[in-house]
């Protein structure tokens, strides 16, 4: 595997770790019985439909990685090369970004 399935891969988690943060936002800051409007297609929409949207993504995020990993088998020695440095409060800064 290369570097760039790397980032391939960081981009995938960092899209799924978005996701899981936005799903609890909307759990504990959202009134059930309000509808929301969907940001693509201008529906209204309810809470549950929501975090079922929201779930279906980081499944299809989940089905992306396990192919370009070959369900894992071929992670292995990917993140231990002595160049990658994975920045922990960069990650926690990209997240918070998204959200505002």
């Amino acid at each position: 595997m290369s570097m760039s399935t790397a980032k391939q891969i960081n981009k995938y988690l960092d899209e799924m770790l978005a996701l899981q943060a936005e799903s609890k936002k909307v759990e504990a800051e959202v009134d059930g019985r309000k509808k929301l409007i969907n940001q693509q297609t201008g529906e209204k929409v309810t809470k549950k439909q929501v975090l079922e949207m929201a779930e279906a993504e980081i499944n299809l995020i989940k089905n992306d990685l396990n192919k370009i990993t070959n369900n894992g088998k071929n992670i292995k020695g990917v993140f231990d090369n002595v160049y990658y440095v994975n920045d922990v409060i960069q990650d926690k800064l990209l997240v918070q970004n998204s959200f505002n």
